[in-house]
């Protein structure tokens, strides 16, 4: 799909509105009677061999991953049908399981049609002013596959340098120590650890977890946005290159559809708006279980709280690796003075 003007979309809503109107002629191609038969044998590079080998067995805990084949996922999406009305309210629940349809895994591995799971939803409901319809909404979310995956077919190097090249002279931190706790969720910052543990146990992360857990390492760490979009690469079961290259850039400002650099999520706000009552926290981070909202999403605010569970900071459970607001300080400045004009340096 291509603007009026011939040219790629680097704006979202707008290409989502051209993809609607594409809807009603995408016609389902029809089920084969048989398929080809496999060649006989199919040439491998010893570069391929080794890369298989080195990824051949998944980093979750495998009794976490979901059913697999195509008959499982055509089972869930399904059951995604029977409540995809309710997504609009549930989808930025953390701790809701059912509030998503994870049928994410599925489609990037091609278990599923995206093409198939769309027909199933329409005719769309119509667009209204202020009314987030919940089918609408997830159609909307496959569509920003397809929108992704186009971004890096007009524009490869964002493949692995910025989108918005002025971002490759941001000054990225190289902290392997601040690195590695972010990797196995031991920040200090309970919402970021329970995304990255979520991720590690399972290979799958909900998606405003992905968002909060970015940003912390962009903007709080200031750590080079590749550094997590390999990691999450290497956990995800549904790790879709384009995917999350997108969402990767989108969190650190250099991407189509960017959040402004200056818009840097606080992780105790976001925690106490999507995770209200703490229970996606303390099923991921269980040395914190004893606690109530909000000490449990700010547990060295609480000291009272800590002492009553008889939880010691730096002992049980990580003291914060940053804080917030002096990451936030730093960041802006760095970003600030990356993006000058040449002729301001």
């Amino acid at each position: 799909l291509l603007t009026g003007g011939g040219t790629p979309y680097g704006v979202y809503t707008p290409y989502f509105r051209r993809w609607c109107e594409r809807l009603d002629a995408l016609a389902l191609v029809a089920t084969p009677s048989q398929l080809p038969p496999l060649p006989s044998s199919l040439p491998a590079s010893d570069a391929d061999r080794a890369a298989v080998d080195a990824h051949a067995r998944p980093t979750a805990q495998v009794d976490a991953l979901p059913a697999p084949g195509e008959r499982a996922a055509r089972e869930r999406l399904g059951r995604w049908e029977a409540q995809v009305a309710q997504y609009a309210d549930r989808r930025n629940t953390l701790a809701d399981d059912a509030g998503t349809s994870h049928l994410s895994a599925a489609l990037h591995l091609g278990l599923l049609s995206p093409r198939d799971a769309i027909h199933r939803m329409l005719p769309l409901p119509p667009e209204k002013p202020s009314v987030r319809n919940g089918i609408r909404l997830w159609v909307s979310q496959v569509a920003w596959r397809d929108f992704y995956a186009q971004v890096l077919w007009h524009a490869p190097h964002a493949a692995r340098s910025a989108w918005r090249p002025s971002y490759d002279a941001i000054e990225w931190s190289g902290d392997r120590r601040q690195l590695e706790a972010w990797k196995s969720g031991m920040t200090g910052y309970p919402i970021v650890d329970a995304g990255m543990r979520q991720l590690a146990a399972t290979g799958f992360m909900h998606n405003r977890a992905r968002m909060i857990t970015a940003s912390f390492l962009t903007k709080d760490l200031l750590i080079d946005w590749r550094e997590g979009e390999t990691h999450f690469l290497r956990h995800l079961v549904d790790g879709d290159v384009a995917a999350n290259n997108g969402g990767w850039q989108w969190c650190a400002g250099s991407g189509t559809d960017a959040q402004p650099y200056f818009r840097i999520f606080n992780p105790v706000t976001q925690a106490g708006n999507f995770d209200a009552d703490g229970a996606y926290v303390r099923r991921w981070i269980p040395e914190l279980s004893a606690l109530s909202a909000p000490a449990i999403h700010a547990p060295w605010a609480h000291p009272k709280a800590l002492a009553a569970a008889g939880i010691a900071l730096g002992r049980d459970y990580p003291e914060p690796i940053v804080d917030h607001a002096e990451a936030r300080r730093r960041t802006l400045d760095a970003y600030a003075a990356a993006l000058k004009s040449p002729g301001d340096r």
